[in-house]
């Protein structure tokens, strides 16, 4: 299938490890133009070098670090001037600390937000005029599975994330008549360092062995093991894709089956 991106202008932040890096290779593959957002430029030769070797028309790395809101709004105007343009935004974000809600103090709700919720405000506002100045765009905000079946332990990100759809829907409606779409992907544990971190952390917070805290994160995959990044990053070039003109406002699973809702 012709997906038509190539030539398409793609910035993706968090981009150098697990989906978000998964993500960018897929759209490299498709003959996109590439803007990954990484907190150090310095270091991320490697990962352009790659990109440029799965077939992006270009690859560039641009500062921006999710904590430090300075580096958001520069960063995607440094994107666009590079790309000459921007046409797809892959918001994603590195995730909240497990924790059940008596575990999670004032401080702690105010820096996941401040992580997962405020930078993909701030980093949507910055790339809507290039979208709008050219009536066509995607949106795409990389949440998790949590907004569809809650998570024990994850009250921060199954809640925080909510924020984020609730936030896509609202864009989804504002701005399908521009030809932008909104949407977001809702993965279940992928095999990712965020999903080594989450095993790890029902060992220390459970006592459990290794081989049990897999398999209390599969338990409930009918597909009984943990995703492929790359089937994750080709179902983003989809949705990026000219070939999703009609898709906007979901926020899709891709959990192996976890989540029971239709």
């Amino acid at each position: 299938m012709e997906l038509g991106l190539k030539g398409k202008r793609a910035l993706i932040t968090a981009a150098s490890r697990g989906l978000g890096r998964a993500s960018a290779l897929a759209l490299a593959e498709e003959g996109a133009r590439l803007a990954v957002a990484v907190r150090n430029v310095d270091k991320a030769q490697e990962f352009l070098d790659a990109l440029r070797a799965a077939g992006a028309e270009q690859a560039e790395a641009v500062h921006i670090d999710l904590c430090e809101r300075s580096t958001l709004a520069s960063g995607v105007e440094d994107a666009a001037a590079r790309l000459d343009g921007l046409d797809i935004f892959i918001g994603n974000t590195g995730g909240p600390a497990a924790a059940p809600f008596l575990g999670v103090s004032r401080e702690g709700w105010e820096a996941a937000l401040g992580e997962s919720l405020l930078p993909l405000v701030e980093l949507t506002h910055a790339v809507l005029p290039h979208m709008r100045r050219n009536q066509w765009g995607r949106i795409i905000y990389v949440t998790t599975v949590g907004v569809k079946i809650v998570q024990p332990n994850m009250v921060l990100s199954d809640s925080i994330r909510l924020a984020v759809v609730g936030m896509a829907k609202s864009l989804s409606i504002e701005f399908a008549h521009e030809g932008i779409m909104v949407n977001c992907l809702c993965p279940g544990p992928f095999a990712t360092d965020r999903m080594e971190y989450l095993v790890n952390a029902s060992v220390e917070q459970h006592g459990l062995s290794r081989v049990d805290a897999e398999k209390l994160w599969l338990n409930e995959v009918p597909v009984g093991k943990f995703g492929d990044p790359a089937d994750f990053g080709a179902f983003v070039a989809l949705l990026a894709s000219e070939r999703a003109g009609f898709v906007t406002g979901t926020a899709i699973a891709l959990d192996g089956g976890k989540s029971r809702a239709y």
